[in-house]
């Protein structure tokens, strides 16, 4: 594994061709990079969702162009640290929220229903100042 092929692998200049052949590596560390850079092809990405290292997939949910189909998939993964992941981030889409917030394991459960009662909260407060900009404003 050489370090251009790590910084490569991040870099979200790199050519999708290109990262798509380090998203097959057989280092974990360029893989792991390849599923957080937001230019991995949708193809590398299907990939490395079903990768056999959790830190792999773990990057895969976080990375904004990720399916839902794919979510889906690792919101069922058996590591708690990949639904976690999923569980956490509020620009998950509101379904993967609320199937985590069923999950068997209690710190995913609590986690996703914590992001969901957050964006609730966020939703109510923007509600709320675009009534009183249209209150002021009249």
């Amino acid at each position: 594994m050489s370090n251009n092929e790590i910084l490569a692998a991040g870099n979200h200049t790199t050519p999708r061709e290109h990262l798509a052949q380090l998203a097959l590596s057989k280092e974990f560390k360029v893989r792991e990079r390849v599923a957080e850079n937001p230019s991995c092809p949708t193809v590398a990405l299907a990939v490395l969702a079903e990768d056999e290292h959790p830190d792999v997939r773990s990057n895969v949910a976080a990375n904004p162009k990720t399916t839902f189909p794919m979510l889906r998939m690792l919101a069922k993964d058996f590591c708690l640290n990949v639904r976690y992941t999923l569980a956490e981030d509020h620009n998950m889409p509101r379904p993967i929220l609320r199937m985590l917030s069923r999950d068997e394991n209690p710190y995913v459960s609590s986690r996703a229903a914590q992001t969901l009662e957050r964006l609730k909260e966020e939703k109510s407060a923007k509600r709320k100042a675009a009534f009183m900009q249209r209150k002021h404003a009249s």
